[in-house]
């Protein structure tokens, strides 16, 4: 077998990326729990750290020199961003109110299917799906009957729903982010989408959860870390997606299920059955066997996403 090329410096940027906004989203499941714990509401804490990662976003960009040549954009380009913020909103409402009946660790582990969705997706728009590919989306599905089988008893099947619905919405939120990227700095793309997800939580968040405020004062430290997460964490996770395409990204961010599910058990004091702790096992064996992949993952110049071939 050839030898593989070695990867080029803006790859090599875009995976170590990837992997920073994965470890920084590994402790956003712990946090929540953490806010939970004091008695906050799960829609307030999501509306609140959103609001609060979007105005500390913009402080940076307003007061750094080199950061504000990216507060340019076009409107088709603000129209993309509008779509990626208005999913990704839909999907944090499911995933935090879904989180609040599940343990973080078999909630994190159900929402991160969404590898599997972003290539399904990326399929519909005429792209390939490799062998490789197929075989991490069977193991991460056997995994997932795994998890949620009734071996450890009947799941909140609600629970299971809201996490499903989010995994859903950020995956379709990465396919659209990566056509919007390929005309857009990342550094923009991750502004204007976090603010189109503040503007859009709050109503999501009424609609589907009816928040009850105020929010205890003993849980605004770990929601103002969930808050300094969700800003450094869209910025690495864009940057990925920017430089390797949406489906490589999704597959190495995946990499933050070992650290929820290291700080659910060693932290929250959480466990898994054996059933449950084989089918976590087949997810990060999908996940691990992203190293056989070709390094040189080329971003497509897209059609709309989704939208079937012209005949």
């Amino acid at each position: 077998m050839l030898p593989q090329e070695p990867r080029h410096a803006l790859e090599w940027q875009g995976i170590l990326a990837a992997l920073f906004s994965a470890m920084m989203l590994g402790g956003a499941p712990i946090l929540a729990k953490l806010a939970y714990q004091a008695g906050a509401d799960p829609t307030a804490v999501v509306i609140l750290r959103t609001g609060l990662a979007a105005l500390a976003l913009w402080a940076l960009y307003l007061i750094h020199p080199r950061w504000r040549r990216y507060l340019y954009i076009y409107p088709v380009g603000l129209l993309g961003c509008l779509a990626v913020g208005f999913t990704n909103a839909l999907g944090s409402v499911f995933y935090y109110l879904g989180l609040y009946r599940l343990d973080a660790a078999v909630a994190h582990l159900i929402y991160s299917m969404y590898p599997i969705l972003v290539a399904l997706m990326i399929h519909l728009n005429g792209e390939p799906i490799p062998g490789l590919t197929r075989l991490r989306m069977f193991l991460a599905s056997l995994g997932l009957v795994f998890l949620l089988g009734r071996f450890q008893g009947t799941p909140d099947l609600f629970g299971v729903l809201l996490m499903l619905l989010s995994s859903v919405f950020y995956a379709l939120h990465v396919v659209l982010s990566q056509r919007v990227l390929y005309e857009m700095p990342a550094q923009t793309m991750t502004l204007y989408a976090l603010t189109a997800m503040a503007a859009f939580t709050p109503v999501a968040g009424w609609v589907f959860g009816n928040p009850r405020p105020p929010v205890p004062s003993s849980a605004l430290g770990p929601i103002f870390a969930m808050a300094a997460v969700l800003m450094f964490s869209r910025l690495g996770m864009f940057m990925g997606v920017k430089r390797l395409g949406g489906t490589q990204t999704a597959l190495l961010t995946v990499t933050e299920i070992l650290v929820t599910v290291a700080l659910a058990v060693g932290w929250l004091g959480e466990h898994l059955t054996p059933i449950q702790w084989v089918g976590a096992s087949l997810m990060v064996a999908s996940i691990m066997l992203v190293i056989r992949e070709s390094p040189r993952a080329p971003v497509p110049r897209w059609r709309m996403p989704l939208l079937p071939p012209a005949d």
